[in-house]
C-alpha cells in the first residue's frame, strides 16, 4: 500500500473521484457537512502555511492503482473529518495508515465518532487518540469527539517529568 499526501494540483484532478469514492464507500456514515465541507476544499489548504503548518490534508492510500482508502481534514479536523477504507481492504491497517498521516501533517486531529460506529471509535483508540466528550451528532445520535495531537518538545518534557502522571 502507498499513501498519497495530495497537493492542490492533485486535489483538482482527484477531487471528483474522491468525493464518489467516499459517498460510496463511506456505509452512509458521513456526515451531510463533511460531504460539504470536502466538495468546497479550497485547494490551496492543502499547502504548507506559515511555520509549515497545514491548514488542510488529503490523503489516498492506494493498492497499484487502486484507491482503496482516503482520508481528509480541515482545520485539525474542526471544519470535517473523514476516514473511507474500500470494504474489501478493511482490517488491513489502511484507515490507521491514513489517519497517522493526517496527524503528522496537521499536528493535531479532531473528529467526531457515533457511538454506534465501533470499527472507528476501535480505530481511534488504538492511535492513542483520547475521547474528550460526548454530544449529539448531526443525526442525533450520541457522539464521541476525539483528539490527538502529535507530541511537541514541551510535551515530551511533560511526559519525561518525574511527577507526570499519564491520563
Amino acid at each position: 500500500m502507498e499513501l498519497e499526501l495530495l497537493t492542490p494540483e492533485a486535489w483538482l484532478s482527484e477531487q471528483k473521484r474522491l468525493i464518489g469514492f467516499a459517498i460510496r464507500f463511506g456505509d452512509k456514515r458521513l456526515a451531510v457537512a463533511t460531504i460539504h465541507a470536502l466538495r468546497k476544499l479550497e485547494p490551496s489548504l492543502l499547502e504548507a502555511g506559515i511555520n509549515d503548518l497545514y491548514d488542510a490534508v488529503a490523503v489516498i492510500a492506494r493498492q497499484g492503482s487502486r484507491i482503496v482508502g482516503f482520508g481528509f481534514a480541515e482545520n485539525g479536523g474542526e471544519a470535517a473529518c473523514m476516514v473511507v477504507v474500500h470494504p474489501e481492504a478493511r482490517s488491513l491497517g489502511i484507515g490507521s495508515s491514513l489517519v497517522q498521516a493526517m496527524i503528522q501533517r496537521l499536528g493535531k486531529l479532531t473528529c467526531n465518532v457515533a457511538a454506534d460506529n465501533t470499527a472507528s471509535m476501535a480505530l481511534c483508540f488504538r492511535l492513542g487518540m483520547t475521547a474528550v466528550s460526548m454530544h449529539r451528532g448531526p443525526t442525533g445520535k450520541p457522539t464521541l469527539r476525539f483528539e490527538r495531537r502529535t507530541v511537541n518538545d514541551a510535551d515530551a518534557a511533560r511526559l519525561r517529568h518525574p511527577d507526570f502522571v499519564p491520563q
